[in-house]
């Protein structure tokens, strides 16, 4: 069950896969084990909990009437298959990145232009500086920008819903699956969509936006400090559910959390946490809320 469990995790890494790999090759009752989660798997609440990651990719079993057994060639090819996706998607950002953050680590970066790039966890960019060109793409996670104003040479960062036009401005690009959110601490930005670079939307001092692959949203005022606190080196929570939070933590850790009382999710809650204590944010979380949370495994938490 831990392996089920940490394979469906938004953040798995290659490491991850490796190892799961060998374990599934060691014995057939660990194949016969895993076999037998799968079969579980059609439960609708289950998938939903665990398996985000193969549930975007369409490669999730459907539920069945009756049991049958698994042979090893068939669970050894399901396995390739839940392993290549994530492991080709993540070769493809590692040959085009220029830099990367692992998870729970934050990197500043200096770019040619005097302008900074500063990469949450678990993040990826590639930069082109050259023929006077200032381009940023960002691959996966998010970036806080501090650009350098120069007239004659806008900067652009493009992700994958969104394109982002600036001269000089202090501004986060947060890469998500369904879309992308822009925010702007101070300056002046223009967003479209990747569509076509029409009738973009004019985003000033703390305004945010979030792009969709087809729209952009209407611009709002930025009234949560949770989402740019981490430039700081902690996450800032002020009157925010307990659900928002732990979804913030979990961008700094790997596993998984379940709420086993629903009513916790709506809980209001104030504080904050240092993310360079990564490891242990849930267990701060814990002790300075007075939460129940059971830590069944490294990466299973169980709230309420």
């Amino acid at each position: 069950m831990t392996w089920f469990v940490r394979l469906r995790a938004d953040n798995v890494n290659r490491e991850d896969w490796a190892a799961f790999a060998q374990w599934l090759e060691q014995t057939d009752e660990h194949r016969k084990v895993f076999s037998e989660v799968c079969d579980m798997w059609g439960d609708t609440t289950l998938l939903e909990g665990l398996s985000r990651h193969a549930k975007r990719h369409d490669i999730a079993p459907k539920r069945q009437k009756k049991r049958y057994f698994i042979s090893r060639i068939p669970l050894a090819l399901a396995a390739c298959l839940m392993l290549a996706i994530p492991f080709a998607n993540q070769i493809q950002i590692f040959l085009k990145a220029d830099y990367i953050s692992v998870i729970g680590e934050s990197k500043t970066v200096q770019l040619d232009d005097g302008s900074t790039a500063m990469l949450n966890t678990n993040s990826a960019v590639a930069v082109n500086m050259e023929d006077g060109k200032r381009l940023l793409e960002l691959l996966k996670g998010e970036v806080f920008l501090n650009v350098k104003s120069d007239v004659n040479r806008p900067f652009f960062v493009q992700a994958s819903h969104s394109t982002t036009r600036v001269l000089g401005t202090r501004f986060f690009v947060d890469h998500r699956t369904e879309s992308d959110e822009i925010k702007v601490l101070s300056g002046r930005v223009e967003v479209s969509n990747n569509k076509a670079w029409k009738d973009p939307v004019v985003l000033g001092d703390n305004e945010a936006v979030t792009v969709y692959d087809n729209a952009v949203g209407q611009p709002k005022k930025l009234n949560s400090t949770l989402s740019t606190s981490w430039i700081n080196g902690f996450l800032v929570y002020e009157n925010e559910t307990l659900e928002t939070v732990i979804t913030s933590i979990n961008r700094y850790r790997s596993g998984v959390v379940f709420f086993k009382d629903d009513s916790l999710r709506k809980l209001k809650i104030n504080g904050r946490i240092n993310i360079r204590e990564s490891r242990d944010m849930l267990k701060v979380l814990q002790r300075t809320m007075n939460i129940k949370m059971t830590f069944l495994t490294d990466w299973l938490v169980v709230v309420g």
